[in-house]
């Protein structure tokens, strides 16, 4: 590293107005204090350069010979240059400026020759004999947090606050406040009495790393006093701010915004409530409800919620939330049916009720589908209530980690309607469009004006209106899941774990000791309860709300089951328009709810272990439609742990492209949605994937055909072509836990039956009968010759010891170890420390002689913790007379749906160098009715055209089909003409 380096720091300095009152003094090393109304709020202002790993400094300002610094004052500008010497040489510029109300300063950190840093930290110091359990901190960003500086250090969470904000302030009660404009810097609010100092620190930091000779480094601060309980006031605003008043309860106006209005399209009513309450979330203090009375009669209860206005500020920097006006009740209630209604405002709070006057408007006839159901006529399927179909066709769209939220939905929901979607999910977990959680300071801070428990964050909500908004202008159906299961956990992998700032968590003052008490605690019921009453209340109007999805990935037990029915009952008691409900993860008792609407499930492979996942999905889906419900695989990747980017970098989407196809064809009710739509489908514009499948689903009508998969669909090869052999190689698809059976058979056509695989093999003491694991797996094989049979090994937890049988007798016993990493036959290794294991890969392939014919070949682990059996490969298996391709088809009566796949075109197949197959000649036969007759579409599925159109008749039961020559894939869809 180079050590020389030159900084100059330029301190400007602005006469403050008057009313502002906000000075900057500074010493003769320009090392300042900040004053408000003549009382000093930040002291010590100075520069540090710091050394890489935050291993003290290379140069500070505070350390500055006097002598050595030259002052030069113009006007309202003051500049300070600073020599700095070894071992960090240079010169630092500070400017202090004075302009109208603020006081700003600006420094230049020049080295002379290049350098490695950590940071150049501008740091202030507030005492915590002033400070501390007295001043409150503000910050202005979309997200408003706000705060006490703590009482008490809390040396585990040092870190009062830190981020990119718009601009920081600080505020005693009744007194000025200070407010900081920090540029483009990160900044940092920090107790520093975990080191043994009275005070806090505010630093203002930039990027590290290596910096160019004579290049400035720079970093500023402006400063501009407000008066008192401005910053207080523009932070509250954006929380709660609650209505209650001493005057008797009355609802004194309520007007509707329209008196004509579409069907499924919203009227809404805004009201000036006059009522006691503290918390206007909670309806044992207050609730507002409307009854509406429908043309024909029908009575309709709909809930009122709690709202503030806000305006959206862009700038080069970020989008900001402004508080727009003051908060009040509104009700908001689409029609589903045409003609006069009227609707009557009840409020009540612990005084007593008041009704409103009926208010009247009509509906009249739109061109809108109205909401999403379950089809009656083929119940696997959706519709809308006009009866027309919808299938779902889209992605997750989760969260917006960035300063731009409502730009990045606006790309994103644009790009993937224009394409053809009609389906996102999202997220209301703790991010920018999540209602409860800790307010800052906590560990695991959400974005937003969190309020805590039983609390909403109402800037969130107002976004959510905005995404809303956005997904309906694109024609973009949305799912809301409201949590996660990184809330009931600390740690994990991608540290998702937050259970430290969840406000059900006692230690945050929530009724729950311990994460999984929130199933059964009758108070955490009864507050959950409200939170859904808010969201139904606020979005249940809307038909592009396809559904309430109330967890992400909380793995099922009895409490789990139990309260999933208690809430999934509460929505549709309490929904006006009964959307649709599902969670995940589910189980049978789950599904098996009436008011469960439709299953679903995640995949993933990992580190790039499955090339091809049709067999999956189609053994997924065929799985879940047993319940007689529709079934979506909700989130669907390469890889669990890095995105589809990795691996696919040019972002041909090929394995996006065969997840929606393998999911029309297996019978779910949309594509298999895949998870990374900000680092892989938006980058790579794999949307253009699902604009094929939007052309083929439209032309389908699912709602009134039911439909079930085909079980046994013939593919033969030209029976003139020569026969040649292929290896074939079976992956495990499951990587913990058993499947429902241990016993497979690879066929000759490879495929499999008995699946799905299990990866892991547990020893007696963790699998057998009954236990998490088997600790054997046999394979029954009908080998056309003899061959060597590999067995590819994966990871090892602790020890194993591998059997392999052919027909009973063994054919490999071998000791697996595990150790540091080099330090024996593994190729990699990696300590569990919770455990505190070695875990060893493997990645070797064991071959086994299998002799001609049937035989079977067991894999066992006999002792130790676990082994990995990623895959067998059988060589020269399968006869070219079974070609390798995938036939998958669902049917009903009068319509099926096919899709033909080479099980060669995966998501690596583009990086092979090797151009696709192309398939002709093939024949496929299937079931069909004797007497019937079927009209073929051949279907491109990258481009959405139709390639040929032919007619056809079953003999003897079975429909033959010859698909015209093509690569990759080929879909079909067959309506009966007669």
């Amino acid at each position: 590293m180079k050590t020389s380096f030159s900084a100059v720091l330029i301190l400007l300095l602005v006469p403050a107005m008057a009313r502002a009152q906000v000075a900057v003094e500074a010493d003769a090393r320009g090392v300042a204090r900040v004053l408000v109304g003549g009382v000093d709020v930040l002291k010590d202002v100075g520069v540090a350069v710091v050394k890489p790993g935050w291993k003290g400094d290379l140069a500070n300002q505070r350390t500055a010979d006097p002598s050595e610094v030259s002052i030069r004052k113009e006007g309202d500008l003051t500049t300070y240059v600073i020599p700095l010497h070894e071992p960090f040489a240079g010169v630092l510029i500070e400017r202090i400026v004075r302009q109208k109300d603020e006081v700003r300063l600006e420094f230049e950190a020049i080295p002379d020759e290049e350098a490695e840093i950590e940071a150049v930290v501008l740091r202030g110091a507030l005492e915590t004999a002033e400070h501390a359990g007295k001043t409150s901190y503000f910050i202005g960003d979309d997200e408003a947090p706000h705060g006490v500086l703590p009482p008490a250090l809390d040396a585990e969470h040092y870190v009062v606050w830190g981020g990119r904000p718009r601009w920081i302030g600080f505020e005693k009660p009744e007194e000025q406040g200070l407010r900081i404009d920090p540029g483009d810097a990160r900044i940092q609010i920090q107790d520093d009495r975990k080191w043994n100092a009275p005070h806090f620190s505010l630093m203002a930091m930039t990027s590290g790393g290596e910096v160019l000779a004579r290049k400035p480094i720079r970093i500023s601060l402006a400063f501009k006093a407000q008066a008192a309980g401005v910053l207080a006031k523009e932070a509250n605003a954006s929380g709660v701010a609650a209505g209650s008043d001493d005057r008797p309860l009355a609802i004194a106006d309520a007007r509707l915004d329209r008196d004509r209005v579409d069907v499924f399209a919203p009227v809404t009513i805004d009201l000036d409530v006059h009522a006691r309450y503290e918390n206007p979330f909670d309806p044992d203090q207050i609730t507002v409800d409307a009854e509406v009375v429908a043309p024909d009669g029908r009575k309709t209860s709909v809930p009122g919620y709690y709202q503030s206005p806000f305006q959206l500020e862009r700038t080069d920097r970020a989008e900001t939330l402004k508080p727009a006006g003051p908060g009040g009740f509104r009700v908001k209630y689409s029609p589903v049916v045409a003609g006069r209604h009227s609707m009557t405002i009840k409020v009540k709070d612990a005084s007593g009720e008041v009704r409103s006057k009926p208010l009247m408007f009509t509906a009249v006839a739109s061109k809108s589908p109205g909401f999403i159901r379950v089809a009656e006529k083929a119940p696997h399927y959706f519709r809308f209530d006009d009866g027309s179909s919808y299938f779902a066709v889209g992605e997750n769209v989760c969260w917006a980690n960035d300063r731009n939220p409502l730009e990045s939905y606006e790309n994103w929901f644009g790009a993937l309607g224009k394409a053809g979607g009609n389906w996102a999910r999202l997220w209301l977990a703790f991010n920018e469009k999540g209602l409860e959680w800790m307010p800052r300071p906590t560990p695991k801070a959400g974005t937003g004006s969190y309020q805590g428990l039983g609390r909403y964050a109402l800037d969130n909500a107002w976004r959510l209106d905005e995404v809303l908004r956005i997904a309906e202008a694109n024609g973009v159906r949305l799912m809301y899941c409201i949590g996660t299961y990184g809330e009931f956990k600390d740690g994990g992998y991608f540290n998702e774990g937050s259970w430290v700032s969840n406000p059900y968590n006692a230690k945050n003052g929530g009724p729950c000791a311990r994460p999984q008490d929130f199933w059964t605690d009758e108070t955490a019921r009864k507050l959950y309860k409200r939170r859904l009453r808010y969201l139904v209340a606020r979005w249940g109007w809307s038909p592009f709300v396809f559904a309430w999805e109330f967890w992400n990935e909380v793995e099922p037990n009895p409490a789990v089951e139990a309260w999933t029915r208690e809430m999934a009952a509460y929505l549709k008691e309490i929904d006006p328009n009964r959307r649709l409900v599902s969670t995940s993860y589910g189980s049978p008792p789950i599904w098996n709810d009436p008011n469960i609407d439709f299953s679903m499930t995640h995949m993933y492979g990992q580190a790039g272990n499955v090339l091809d996942f049709t067999s999956r999905i189609h053994r997924e889906t065929q799985a879940n439609l047993k319940f007689g419900k529709p079934y979506l695989l909700a989130e669907f990747g390469i890889d669990w742990q890095a995105g589809d980017q990795k691996w696919d970098p040019q972002g041909r989407a090929i394995n996006m492209h065969n997840g929606a196809w393998t999911a029309i064809a297996s019978g779910s009710a949309g594509t298999a949605m895949l998870w990374w739509w900000d680092s892989y489908v938006h980058p790579k514009d794999a949307y253009q994937v699902l604009t094929p499948v939007r052309k083929f689903t439209d032309s389908i009508d699912w709602a009134n055909n039911p439909m079930k998969p085909v079980e046994r669909i013939a593919v033969e090869g030209p029976a003139d072509a020569p026969e040649t052999f292929h290896d074939v190689t079976v992956s495990a698809s499951k990587e913990w836990g058993r499947t429902p059976s241990n016993r497979h058979e690879v066929n000759r056509d490879g495929t499999l039956k008995g699946g799905p695989v299990a990866m892991t093999l547990g020893s007696p003491k963790r699998g057998g009968d009954g236990k998490e694991l088997y600790s054997e797996v046999v394979w029954t094989l009908d080998m056309p010759q003899p061959g060597k049979v590999l067995v590819r090994i994966g990871e090892v937890c602790t020890s194993a010891r591998l059997r392999i049988a052919v027909d009973g007798r063994e054919a490999v016993n071998r000791a697996l170890t595990t150790g540091e990493p080099g330090k024996g036959p593994w190729k990699s290794s990696r300590l569990l420390e919770p455990y505190k294991v070695w875990v060893a890969s493997y990645d070797e392939d064991v071959a086994v002689e299998v002799p001609a014919g049937r035989h079977e070949l067991s894999i066992a682990n006999l002792e130790g913790d676990w082994l990995q059996v990623r895959s067998i490969t059988v060589p020269s298996y399968r006869s070219s007379r079974f070609p390798d391709v995938d036939a998958l088809a669902v049917a009903g009566d009068d319509l099926m749906v096919l899709w033909v796949h080479d099980r060669n075109s995966t998501w690596r197949d583009p990086y092979s160098g090797a151009p696709p197959d192309r398939w002709a000649g093939l024949k496929l036969t299937l079931d069909a009715p004797a007497d019937s007759s079927w009209r073929v579409e051949w279907w491109d599925t990258f481009k959405g055209d139709v390639v040929g159109t032919v007619e056809t008749r079953p003999e003897s039961g079975r429909l033959t089909l010859r698909p015209p020559a093509f690569e990759r894939d080929l879909a079909g869809k067959l309506v009966r003409v007669r």
